[in-house]
């Protein structure tokens, strides 16, 4: 295969992950990999970004903990090839950052990508469109470490800036405008997180796909909201519609599609079920024995929530 040919074809399986299918996007790179290796070399720019795609979409696939392997090995390596502050090493500490955040160790992960939006700033210049992507990461999670309300004034100001510069439809506003609800809902005001959430949906159904995981996360997240908001029925008949499509796009075992079943068994126990919330989180909290560990903060609230069940 020529060198043009192995680049199409990285960049063809990039295109597929961007579309939402992640696995598909890494079997395929992942079979493109000894190619690489025995064409370009090792240690050849294109190589290391066929690895830096497989370790992104592993993670997005469903295995954090695996996508945290693969990116700190390669970062190291990115580090003494490219230099520490070279874009695409930069690049590869944020896509760590972030999957050391999904693994649950949210501090952990902002403190490592506030240390790659520095030097971003200063190596690509603050009106990069990869800046505004770091600065929504950090938002993001700065909330998940315990710290809502900052969550939520760092995403105010940058979906300003993201809707002037890039409009108001662009895959990356959109993605900030999801993320300020999210926190705004953790921050108190489930009302609003809901309504702007119900705005969202349309937007990200037409721009997306109904089937795209950035859109089921809404559908997710506005389900939560709505029951957070006074709607716990309402909640729990759309997170049952929710949890078949996810299983079918995401598998059953991803990080994402169990915390739509976490949410449906919540949902389900405070509409009065209790013995099926039982049963749903006994299930899951296996699962995320298995899938994030024993230690991650999602495995722990399902231990709680059974508790309050049993």
């Amino acid at each position: 295969m020529m060198d043009s040919e192995l680049i199409r074809s990285r960049d063809e399986a990039k295109e597929i992950a961007e579309r939402g299918d992640h696995q598909r996007a890494l079997d395929i790179l992942t079979k493109l990999l000894p190619d690489f290796e025995e064409h370009l070399g090792i240690e050849h720019l294109e190589t290391l970004r066929l690895r830096d795609q497989i370790g992104l979409w592993t993670g997005d696939a469903g295995d954090p903990h695996k996508a945290v392997s693969l990116l700190s090995e390669l970062l190291a390596e990115r580090n003494r090839i490219c230099g520490p502050e070279h874009p695409d090493t930069l690049y590869t500490k944020g896509s760590l950052a972030y999957f050391i955040g999904e693994s649950g160790s949210y501090a952990d992960g902002a403190r490592l990508r506030k240390e790659v939006l520095e030097s971003e700033e200063r190596v690509l210049g603050p009106a990069h469109r990869q800046v505004f992507v770091t600065r929504n990461g950090v938002a993001a999670l700065i909330g998940h470490a315990g710290d809502p309300a900052q969550a939520v004034a760092l995403l105010g100001a940058l979906l300003r800036e993201r809707e002037e510069r890039f409009g108001p439809t662009d895959s990356g506003t959109l993605r900030t405008r999801h993320e300020l609800a999210r926190w705004t809902g953790e921050n108190g005001d489930a009302e609003t997180a809901r309504t702007s959430l119900a705005k969202l949906l349309p937007i990200r159904s037409e721009t997306l796909g109904e089937e795209h995981p950035h859109t089921l996360t809404t559908r997710h997240e506005l389900a939560r909201w709505t029951g957070e908001a006074g709607a716990p029925a309402e909640a729990e008949t759309m997170l049952r519609d929710l949890l078949p499509t996810r299983e079918r796009i995401q598998g059953p075992t991803h990080p994402r599609t169990l915390a739509t079943r976490y949410e449906l068994a919540r949902w389900t126990g405070e509409n009065g079920n209790s013995a099926e919330a039982r049963e749903l989180l006994v299930d899951l909290l296996r699962l995320r024995h298995a899938v994030l560990g024993p230690e991650h903060p999602h495995t722990v609230a399902t231990q709680r929530l059974l508790t309050r069940h049993s």
